[in-house]
């Protein structure tokens, strides 16, 4: 582990713009790192072609590689528009998930979690409605095609990645907030 805090601690303090890998997901997220912990991983997202994607909070335990330098990733920084970075990243915290959970929504309005352990593909969009130690209730944007809101309560155990400030989300919130 040694190793690893080493080339974080460096990656983010040269502000290197990384891939993150979480294999059993079949994932990867380019970033600049935020911050760090023994437990999770702060991430200013982007695209492979440099759009901003907002951030992710990832848990430490399921990155399996990460990337920097080369042609790809060279060539993707490129395209980073700087004007477009969210500003006061820092203010979110991730001590633990609850407070990560609380600051990324205190930030946005609104909250994007995965739940890959039992579904890889599965993903709620919305806002906090309830939390304990155990347990989340988020009330669910829908999408798109059905704007059908409903609540959902869900294990904290579950929590694979959060995320916000991705032009999606956003405008799931303008939809919902507008009504």
């Amino acid at each position: 582990m040694e190793l690893q805090q080493k080339y974080l601690e460096k990656l983010h303090i040269e502000k290197t713009l990384v891939d993150v890998y979480t294999d059993y997901f079949e994932e990867s997220t380019y970033g600049y790192i935020v911050k760090f912990n023994d437990d999770f991983l702060l991430l200013e997202q982007f695209t492979s072609i440099g759009e901003a994607n907002g951030i992710c909070i990832i848990r430490r335990e399921n990155i399996t590689r990460l990337r920097w330098e080369g042609n790809d990733i060279s060539t993707t920084e490129r395209f980073v528009l700087k004007e477009k970075r969210i500003q006061n990243l820092f203010d979110i915290k991730i001590d633990n998930i609850h407070e990560a959970l609380k600051s990324v929504y205190e930030k946005f309005g609104y909250i994007s979690l995965d739940i890959q352990n039992i579904d890889r593909g599965m993903c709620i969009i919305g806002q906090i409605e309830d939390m304990d130690n155990d347990s989340i209730v988020i009330y669910e944007f829908g999408t798109y095609v059905s704007l059908d809101r409903k609540k959902l309560l869900i294990n904290i155990s579950d929590i694979s990645k959060i995320e916000a400030g991705g032009d999606y989300e956003n405008n799931l919130k303008e939809i919902y907030t507008k009504k």
